[in-house]
């Protein structure tokens, strides 16, 4: 099982390279290449470059400007008009927002939330734009660029909603589903435990 390394931008370099068990040379010309709270896979590992000397990577888990354990009054700020909400399980609700709706590119989000705090954050559709990144991956990417930021998938589940698959990361709590070999849909959720950098993740299923 992969473990997960948290490296923080300020002290990128011994302590994390002996940490990752991998060649420290190779590791500190990737993490000087990554963009700030951005998850990349270097070596055998998958690594969070974060900035803040924090217990756990929810700075890498995020979506554009949307940030796992973020306050959700405050993005009801930003969306006050969200399309539905569905109650889930364990007093979470999923709200959904739409981004982008027209005939020839569509696009919207499915944010989890409970006692005020993001738990999960979903980004599906066609609309490609860097303000809607998760670690570099936009909509419509391919699955090249997919394996070259967050490596080998664990498992591949199919959708057959969407006529698609999707790929799973765990430990990690990160899932992209695919359709023709497009990003369609991009998933990240607060770690099991929210707090332990290394552990198992939630299921990775579309709310």
């Amino acid at each position: 099982m992969r473990a997960i390394v948290t490296l923080f931008a300020a002290a990128l370099l011994h302590a994390g390279a002996n940490a990752q068990g991998d060649d420290p040379e190779q590791l500190r010309k990737a993490l000087e290449e990554m963009p700030m709270n951005t998850f990349r896979v270097i070596g055998s590992q998958l690594v969070c470059k974060q900035n803040k000397p924090v217990p756990n990577y929810n700075a890498c888990l995020r979506i554009g400007q949307i940030r796992i354990g973020d306050s959700y009054p405050d993005l009801r700020e930003r969306y006050p008009k969200p399309w539905k909400e569905v109650p889930q399980d364990g007093g979470v609700t999923a709200t959904v927002f739409v981004i982008a709706a027209t005939k020839v590119v569509q696009a919207y989000w499915v944010i989890g939330h409970g006692d005020g705090k993001i738990v999960s954050i979903q980004l599906t559709g066609n609309y490609s734009h860097p303000d809607f990144a998760f670690s570099t991956i936009q909509l419509d990417d391919s699955e090249e660029k997919v394996i070259a930021v967050l490596g080998e998938r664990r498992q591949i589940t199919p959708v057959r909603e969407v006529d698609g698959v999707m790929w799973d990361y765990q430990p990690f709590p990160i899932s992209v589903q695919f359709v023709h070999g497009k990003v369609y849909s991009i998933k990240v959720a607060a770690p099991a435990g929210d707090t332990a950098p290394q552990g198992s993740a939630t299921d990775g299923k579309r709310p």
